[in-house]
């Protein structure tokens, strides 16, 4: 799976520390850049917005850490031309964010979109055990006002990364738990549950989260992203529907035809197990090798 969520999470009022106007205005490019569509275009944008929101004020915080998931995105999309620097800046833009947070003098108050986005930096790293970490310590600095609707979300989120580090029932428990305390939760949540589910070869369950997902998913994106049909083709493939699986991949395929077999293998897993099951589904169904 690749990364999503282009609208993120609520943006939290801060306030200004170098001038109100300085803070609003990297406030709304964050908002802007938020907004941006998962696509190729979408995401110059999105740079490009949260560029401006650092350049704007140089300590405001969530600008460095929706800048970082950003990144994240550029990274599982091979977009751009070193998909691994890409990584690699993301990270030190997650560490800016947590050290401005952490820094005593910084009148910006603490975000757990810090440590939570430094935990998808980790688990895309294939350091699992750091993500962990920091998806924990995200839940600190939670807001009270938001702790049932953020802390569903960061348990949501780190599903995915426990499917990739071979714990996939466990990934399902928290995603359904989640969903029950946040009826309202973001589309992604089911996008999540299904590769889950998948994981653990319930390829039927993997079908019915996916079409649980809504046309158009929130107000910014008109349609499910792409990616949720590699959901589709895999589990239609395991399932022996190999007509409904090349359907799928077909239709993936011709909005994404650089997306292949190799670069789907380049993800970090705990178990090369959990890898192969993957790329066997998306290989029945047609996906190309190169």
């Amino acid at each position: 799976m690749r990364a999503r969520r282009p609208e993120g999470p609520q943006q939290r009022r801060c306030p200004g520390h170098k001038g109100d106007s300085m803070t609003q205005s990297a406030r709304e490019n964050c908002r802007l850049g938020r907004r941006q569509e998962l696509t190729p275009e979408g995401h110059e944008k999105a740079k490009t917005y949260f560029q401006q929101a650092i350049e704007d004020d140089p300590d405001y915080l969530p600008a460095y850490a929706e800048y970082s998931y950003c990144l994240v995105r550029e990274f599982q999309n091979g977009w751009g031309r070193d998909p691994l620097a890409s990584l690699d800046e993301a990270l030190t833009l997650a560490d800016k964010a947590v050290a401005l947070g952490d820094a005593t003098d910084n009148k910006v108050p603490n975000d757990f979109r810090s440590r939570w986005y430094r935990a998808m930096v980790h688990w895309n790293r294939g350091d699992f055990d750091k993500s962990f970490v920091d998806f924990e310590d995200a839940r600190k600095f939670i807001l009270p006002e938001r702790t049932v609707t953020d802390n569903a979300d960061l348990d949501a989120d780190m599903a995915e990364a426990l499917v990739y580090a071979g714990e996939p029932e466990r990934a399902i428990a928290l995603i359904e738990d989640a969903r029950r305390r946040y009826p309202g939760h973001p589309y992604w949540y089911f996008w999540n549950l299904g590769r889950a589910y998948y994981a653990t070869r319930r390829y039927q369950d993997a079908l019915d989260a996916i079409a649980a997902i809504k046309t158009p998913p929130n107000e910014f994106i008109p349609t499910p992203p792409n990616d949720v049909l590699l959901v589709v083709a895999a589990s239609n493939a395991q399932l022996g529907k190999l007509d409904e699986a090349r359907a799928a991949m077909a239709e993936f395929s011709q909005n994404d035809p650089d997306w292949s077999l190799e670069k789907s293998a380049a993800f970090h897993y705990r178990n090369d197990s959990d890898r192969q099951h993957w790329l066997d589904g998306l290989r029945k169904a047609g996906l190309k090798e190169r």
